[in-house]
């Protein structure tokens, strides 16, 4: 056996936190098991990268490398479906699932779960918005509904499939958890708070161990509803989440929208608004959260990337946090 043969059929298994496929020292003739044992690697050290060096509104060189090179992978449709990218998406859920079993003593915890869903958490309520998992294609449904059983409520923005998931929707009502959604949403699903009114809406909303208040704002995409939701916890955060607001007419109330909600703590922001500076201007928060960005539902021109998202926040002036999917920021005030 000549010394190259024996080099391509040896295997090294590399450290447990590491190893999600076996790799090996040579791959002569397989291209594309190079590729995707490439893309293995990488991902398993973004995730320890993110792991190691939590969200923050400090800049962070090391966050930005590690976002830039999930961005590589995600814009490369041919990962799509690997069992790279699966695992990954595995491994972060996995993360958020565990954070979410130990009690929060203190502030607010705000997770990235996909695309535009994120879960905000304080020690009274745990509030979703837009939880989406592609119907199970992107998260597994059976992670999916672990992270709906420690959710009170969900509120869902406006009526696409990338925010909101039909199945996410079906394990909220079998636990008899509450889903406010626009009118155009699963229309005739009575179980659905079907919430919509080109004038702001002022609810109270009953959750098992706590109220919440709810200021619902008449959004829009284009000309479709998009519900924007500014949420107070009983602990006095105040948090916003735009959906896809994205209207050039709907600037005349967004900005004044601080004069109805003054303090407001955090704005859930996609990364692709119009007018990104006037949105802040007017909600006017302490910290912003981008979302949206790498949707895999949409065409990689369309996949907004992380590094479009450092470029565009470069000209915000307040302090602002960019997560991948999986992530958390704990907020104080």
């Amino acid at each position: 056996m000549s010394l190259c043969v024996a080099i391509a059929m040896f295997s090294v298994a590399m450290p447990a936190q590491n190893s999600k496929v076996t790799k090996k020292l040579a791959y002569w003739g397989s291209p594309d098991t190079y590729l995707n044992t490439q893309a293995s690697v990488m991902l398993d050290y973004v995730d320890e990268t993110l792991t190691a060096n939590p969200p923050t509104t400090s800049f962070s060189p090391i966050r930005k490398m590690a976002l830039y090179n999930l961005d590589v992978i995600l814009h490369e449709t041919k990962y799509d479906n690997s069992e790279a990218l699966r695992n990954y998406i595995f491994s972060r859920t996995k993360s958020v699932i565990n954070d979410l079993s130990k009690p929060i003593k203190s502030g607010m915890r705000i997770y990235k779960i996909y695309n535009d869903g994120f879960i905000v958490r304080t020690k009274t309520a745990t509030v979703a918005f837009d939880l989406c998992g592609r119907l199970g294609t992107v998260i597994p449904d059976s992670l999916m509904e672990v992270i709906v059983d420690k959710c009170d409520v969900m509120f869902i923005t406006h009526n696409h499939d990338d925010h909101a998931d039909k199945n996410v929707v079906s394990m909220f009502v079998k636990m008899g958890k509450t889903v406010y959604a626009p009118t155009n949403f699963w229309e005739g699903n009575n179980a659905i708070k079907h919430v919509r009114s080109e004038e702001i809406i002022d609810k109270t909303v009953s959750l098992k161990t706590a109220k919440i208040q709810v200021k619902i704002f008449p959004g829009h995409q284009d000309e479709l509803m998009d519900n924007n939701y500014v949420v107070t916890f009983p602990e006095g955060f105040k948090v916003a989440h735009t959906g896809d607001q994205y209207n050039e007419k709907d600037m005349a109330w967004i900005k004044n929208v601080n004069k109805q909600v003054p303090s407001l703590d955090v704005l859930i922001v996609e990364c692709w608004i119009s007018k990104m500076n006037e949105v802040i201007a007017g909600f006017n928060p302490k910290v912003i959260l981008t979302g949206h960005e790498n949707e895999m539902g949409h065409s990689i021109d369309h996949r907004e990337a992380f590094w479009l998202t450092y470029y565009k926040m470069e000209k915000v002036t307040k302090p602002y946090v960019i997560m991948s999917w999986g992530e958390w920021y704990n907020y104080k005030k």
